[in-house]
């Protein structure tokens, strides 16, 4: 739920944003935060912040720091949407900050907004997997917190959305190797009994290509969680799983 296109990242570049993208790729994500900020256009400025929003999520052990670079990041976003209001990665970017504030905080509210902002975009952009996939995780993060009664009476959440999202998703990025460890980190955080479904899924996910540090290190997680659920103990791999995902260390 948290991609860009490698190549609208590097189309249209100046140097310096060039060099953002480079730093992006490569996982430097301190360089490319300082880089994107640099250039100051909408495009690296929302660079800059998924920069910092995966350091928060898959770097940081301390819940206040995470919160704190959360809310760095979105100001980055914010930044963005100044310069180009209909941005569609400041846009989903921003929803995603939002979510990970809802996250750390616990916040319903903040929670609702994130999902609204996620619809929108999906159906502003309805052959865009991002879309799609972070409908469907969020959905699945809220049942998965909440379970599925509070999960809908507080939320809206909707267990309807999950698998067909996240199968929309990979038939319309087939190759991206995100949207099959996500659906499989989700599918096991909801229930171990879909272990079958998790492995299914991240066949060959270490063979497909990653455009970027992030697809890079989403990547890894799938490789990860397939050699835990084919040791057999779908216990211990649920439990891996919920601490790959983001803030998972908490």
């Amino acid at each position: 739920m948290r991609v860009l296109m490698a190549a609208l990242l590097l189309g249209g570049a100046s140097p310096a944003f060039a060099d953002a993208a480079a730093s992006f790729n490569a996982g430097k994500w301190a360089q490319a935060t300082k880089e994107g900020r640099a250039e100051a256009t909408p495009d690296s400025l929302v660079l800059a912040g998924r920069a910092v929003l995966t350091q928060a999520g898959y770097g940081t052990s301390d819940k206040r720091q995470a919160l704190a670079m959360v809310v760095e990041a979105e100001g980055d976003f914010d930044a963005a949407l100044v310069k180009a209001p209909a941005d569609p990665g400041a846009l989903f970017q921003k929803a995603v900050a939002i979510g990970y504030r809802a996250k750390l905080t616990k916040s319903p509210g903040l929670g609702k907004d994130c999902r609204v902002r996620f619809e929108a975009w999906r159906a502003a952009h309805p052959q865009m997997a991002e879309g799609w996939a972070a409908v469907a995780g969020w959905n699945a993060g809220a049942i998965s917190t909440l379970g599925s009664f509070m999960a809908k009476a507080v939320l809206g959440a909707k267990p309807a959305e999950v698998e067909p999202g996240f199968a929309k998703a990979r038939a319309l990025a087939p190759t991206n190797p995100v949207h099959r460890t996500v659906y499989a980190l989700a599918m096991m955080d909801l229930d171990k009994g879909n272990a079958a479904k998790a492995a299914a899924v991240l066949q060959g996910v270490g063979q497909l290509p990653a455009r970027d540090g992030y697809e890079a290190l989403m990547r890894a997680q799938g490789v990860q969680l397939a050699a835990a659920l084919k040791a057999g103990d779908a216990k211990a791999a649920q439990v891996l799983a919920r601490r790959l995902q983001a803030f998972g260390g908490l």
